[in-house]
């Protein structure tokens, strides 16, 4: 990747929103043409550039949703063989499919109404979001090698474009989570948790456990390839246990109004704190960072302890061509 130029349409966006939706479009043009999956794969890491700072940008700047088609993607470049053809065609179509659900994920979350913790439907929307931000985890997590021979440095600054994400993404969940457990432990003027909210919850929390095994997985293949951003994840990935999630479903799933005694609360709280890891914390205090650096503020690249490869090095370093051995 070509980080000097990508930094300059990066800071052009930021200084002009109001470009974000002419330069998204610019782009949409030359993917739309392209069968070679390496413009392709940059265009699209471009536009995750372009999403990121569009976050930020006022409303009416915002980029809304990807203006191009990939997600039937096949590379006609004559520089790959037909099995790596393949293979490296598949890695594009998993990106598209995540950046276009990103976009769109985006584009409603600004409508979305925010909704008060006292509200009774405080946690059915809360599980709404959560449920949608698990999805995009599912598409994040397809974002890999689908054949031997894919360990190129593109596709390894792919991968850590999708840690990037993956940090803020679980650390949402994370929290989403958190936040769901403390609104059905019983306790004083708390409203009783509804049998359908403990049932979608408990569905959630299963959820979640075969995602943390997954993540486990991914980034253990992560290291393997030598993904920058991977150097920098705990030796051991604390996971969501399948005792913890049935505990927990015990609590949602019991009477709320029979059991708001003060046993049953510092018992749901004693779970809770098992659960939320402090490795959720630490990926979302690690969120604002992300963001921000993505954005253009930060320190030589990086977000918290991980690599950003959205913010360009410094220029010496560009010059060398190669950042990925840079950490």
């Amino acid at each position: 990747m070509d980080y000097g130029s990508a930094a300059r349409v990066f800071a052009w966006a930021r200084t002009s929103p109001s470009s974000l939706r002419p330069a998204m479009w610019a782009l949409a043009r030359r993917a739309r043409r392209t069968r070679c999956w390496v413009v392709a794969l940059k265009a699209l890491m471009v536009g995750h550039g372009l999403l990121l700072r569009s976050g930020l940008a006022p409303p009416a700047a915002r980029a809304g949703r990807v203006p191009f088609e990939l997600a039937e993607f096949r590379d006609r470049s004559s520089s790959s063989s037909s099995a790596r053809s393949q293979a490296f065609s598949a890695f594009v179509r998993a990106y598209f499919r995540f950046l276009d659900y990103r976009s769109l994920f985006a584009a409603q979350e600004d409508t979305d109404d925010c909704v008060d913790a006292e509200c009774s439907c405080y946690q059915m929307t809360l599980l709404d979001r959560i449920a949608k931000r698990q999805f995009l985890l599912e598409l994040l997590l397809q974002i890999r090698p689908y054949a031997d021979g894919m360990e190129v440095p593109l596709v390894l600054e792919a991968m850590d474009c999708a840690l990037v994400e993956i940090f803020q993404v679980y650390g949402e969940i994370s929290t989403g989570i958190a936040r769901f457990l403390v609104s059905g432990v019983p306790g004083p003027a708390k409203p009783p948790l509804r049998k359908a909210a403990a049932a979608a919850g408990v569905k959630m929390l299963w959820r979640a456990a075969e995602q943390s095994a997954q993540l486990s997985s991914y980034f253990d293949l992560c290291r393997g390839l030598g993904v920058v951003n991977a150097r920098k994840l705990p030796a051991a990935f604390v996971r969501l246990k399948d005792d913890d999630v049935r505990h927990l479903e015990r609590i949602l799933m019991g009477d709320a109004q029979d059991d708001a005694s003060d046993e049953a609360e510092v018992e749901g709280t004693a779970t809770i704190t098992t659960v939320v890891t402090t490795e959720w914390v630490a990926f979302e205090e690690e969120k604002s960072s992300a963001g921000a650096v993505a954005c253009g503020v930060g320190s030589k690249g990086h977000a918290g302890n991980h690599w950003n490869p959205f913010v360009a090095a410094p220029l010496d370093l560009r010059e060398s061509g190669n950042l990925i051995e840079l950490f």
